[in-house]
């Protein structure tokens, strides 16, 4: 399985009168997102199944995302993605969507970026994602220890990076 793993992007600021869950994005955010989608679209397999945090600015970044992927695209919302929600029962139902070829899930850190290191064998780490960016990762749903391989990252603005030590500077192979 391609899996796509993806930060949604700018939200409004909470306050009092807006609680955490209802944070929307910004018009930056929304642009974000609609450029990193395209770029996710040309850059490799179009996702067919978008996992999302029920947090309103996921459901956004996730929305504009599933726009860019193919027909068929269909978009969950999932508490398994809620932040502070456990990584290895997120890992157990990835490893349940058997069928799905391309998955992606959109997010929040510090939660996206344990599931990452989690992915690539290195349990006890945080590989940080930046606001609207996307790692996309060859998950292998049989196997336990390292399930995934590093494919490419990409961070706003910026250009795809197929290298993990050029990705994520000071994170060694």
């Amino acid at each position: 399985m391609i899996l796509y793993v993806m930060r949604h992007t700018e939200a409004v600021e909470g306050s009092d009168s807006l609680q955490d869950e209802w944070r929307y994005l910004t018009e930056k955010g929304r642009r974000s997102a609609e450029k990193m989608s395209a770029t996710i679209a040309k850059n490799g397999p179009k996702p067919r199944l978008t996992l999302t945090s029920p947090l309103t600015r996921s459901v956004q970044t996730a929305e504009i995302a599933a726009g860019k992927a193919c027909r068929k695209n269909v978009v969950v919302a999932s508490e398994l993605l809620l932040p502070g929600a456990g990584i290895d029962a997120l890992v157990t139902h990835l490893k349940g969507c058997g069928d799905a070829k391309r998955v992606m899930l959109v997010g929040h850190e510090p939660q996206l970026g344990v599931l990452t290191a989690t992915l690539l064998g290195r349990p006890g780490e945080t590989i940080p994602l930046k606001k609207g960016s996307c790692v996309a990762l060859k998950f292998d749903q049989d196997a336990d220890d390292k399930p995934a391989a590093f494919l490419w990252y990409v961070a706003p603005g910026k250009k795809k990076i197929t290298a993990f030590k050029r990705a994520f500077p000071g994170k060694n192979n």
